[in-house]
């Protein structure tokens, strides 16, 4: 983060400090006290099982140039001398300056939502982006109120490029998330069945989305996946600059001639830019489109590119091939919903196995009045696998059980558990060798809590044999 006056910090978020601020600056931000730094303003947000105003006197000590606070909260020790900037909603501070702060940068500000691959599509456009100049991307997948602003204050003067993205489960969202992050290129990968619980229908889910452009610089491009009948409608409506990416012959981006290759695939790129990516899964092409087409609305040269994604790896929790002892667990359990489990379904088809294949899935979470339909729709997919084994996590991912021996999966094939607690030892003496096991849910649901007990299992089996 550059620097800035606390008082020009205090005037953009309208707040009054106790005792007198002149002369001091603001070096960065921090919501965390046992991450200030020495010349960081310390926000103490209030969370739903913290508080930070209960750590600043941590932030103090470590260095913080002062503190963000609510002007209703006790604040519980004598801060002698320490800034207390107070506000109304210290949350809403932090969103404030970070607009405030983003209007100073000259970094190029991309925008990305969409019901799923925002984090693989963050990472695949940094990679890229890499390339061109100094970038910043979220940690992990910061993408609400709080990581959004934070990712901003990560930017200075020195940077070319900033990545965001911009997540949702209420409507409101991402038109606060825009309005801070006033972005050069907005990004909507996809709109599908996601957050229905919050916003009630696809057509709630679209609206929210497409809110997205509403904040779009005056000469900013709208990158938009054409395939998808619901980003295509937006820009139908969108007289701005855009550009299209996908599988369809009307892409600006356009996908040709895809061949598998090894563990991913090998595509063009309008008939010419050839590509090849070491990931799995056939729907990390479209993540890759769009990568490309940010670039392209940047006016960057992406024939410089062609061989920029051979070495790009994906985050954590998406399609990520363990092996564990004898068995292979390929864990998708970052999070869930019914097109991404179409889509792991899709790729777990096209795996070979030596062994059996095993499907684990846990409740897709959020999904409001159509919880039960959107699993039974899962369940009656899962008897055209070949499946060797379907085991279900959840009271949801009971309705995929049931849909599948509705369906015609042997019972003798079908194992529902109510939680992961259910799942024993025992039942990790099931896994073979050479079996091949899918695990995906929501990530509420924790599923990759099966991967260790599998690993614990293993070791004590070890053990015992020793």
């Amino acid at each position: 983060m550059d620097i800035i006056s606390l008082e020009e910090v205090i005037k953009v978020i309208n707040g009054k400090t106790v005792p007198n601020i002149k002369g001091l600056t603001v070096n960065g931000v921090s919501i965390d006290s046992r991450s200030v730094h020495e010349g960081n303003l310390f926000f103490a947000i209030r969370g739903g099982n913290y508080d930070g105003h209960q750590f600043i006197e941590q932030a103090l000590k470590a260095g913080a140039v002062g503190a963000v606070v609510s002007g209703k909260s006790k604040i519980d020790f004598d801060c002698k001398g320490f800034p207390l900037v107070l506000v109304e909603e210290v949350k809403t501070a932090l969103g404030d300056l970070a607009k405030h702060y983003r209007s100073k940068l000259n970094a190029k500000i991309i925008g990305i939502t969409g019901s799923n691959g925002k984090t693989t599509t963050k990472d695949i456009v940094h990679h890229l982006l890499s390339h061109f100049g100094p970038v910043v991307k979220p940690q992990k997948s910061f993408n609400n109120f709080i990581g959004v602003p934070l990712t901003i204050f990560e930017m200075d003067s020195k940077h070319k490029y900033g990545i965001l993205e911009m997540g949702t489960n209420a409507p409101g969202e991402i038109l606060r998330l825009s309005e801070i992050s006033s972005p050069d290129i907005a990004v909507i990968l996809n709109i599908s069945k996601t957050h229905l619980e919050g916003l009630g229908s696809i057509e709630g889910v679209a609206l929210e989305k497409g809110d997205i452009l509403k904040n779009l610089r005056e000469v900013g491009v709208f990158v938009y996946n054409i395939d998808n009948p619901w980003c295509d409608k937006i820009a139908q409506g969108f007289a701005g600059n855009k550009i299209s990416f996908g599988f369809s012959s009307n892409a600006q981006i356009r996908c040709t001639g895809v061949k598998k290759k090894n563990n991913g695939y090998a595509f063009g790129i309008n008939g010419q830019l050839e590509i090849q990516i070491h990931v799995p899964g056939y729907h990390n092409i479209s993540n890759c489109l769009a990568s490309f087409a940010v670039c392209h609305a940047l006016g960057l040269d992406i024939w410089e590119l062609q061989k920029a994604l051979i070495s790009f790896k994906l985050p954590g929790m998406r399609i990520d091939c363990q092996q564990i002892g004898n068995v292979t667990f390929i864990n998708d359990a970052y999070n869930a919903n019914p097109e991404s489990m179409f889509a792991a379904l899709k790729y777990f088809e096209e795996i070979n196995s030596l062994g059996r294949k095993i499907f684990i899935c846990g409740d897709m979470l959020e999904l409001g009045n159509e919880s039960h339909t959107l699993h039974k729709e899962i369940g009656r997919k899962v008897p055209t696998l070949n499946l060797d084994l379907l085991w279900t996590v959840g009271k949801y991912a009971a309705d995929i059980a049931n849909a599948a021996k509705d369906g015609g999966m042997d019972e003798r094939k079908v194992l529902s558990f109510s939680n992961l607690d259910d799942i024993t030892e025992y039942d990790m003496g099931e896994f073979r060798e050479n079996d091949v096991i899918l695990i995906k849910g929501s990530r509420g649901m924790h599923m990759e809590t099966i991967v260790n007990k599998y690993k614990k299992y293993v070791s004590k089996q070890v053990l015992t044999h020793n």
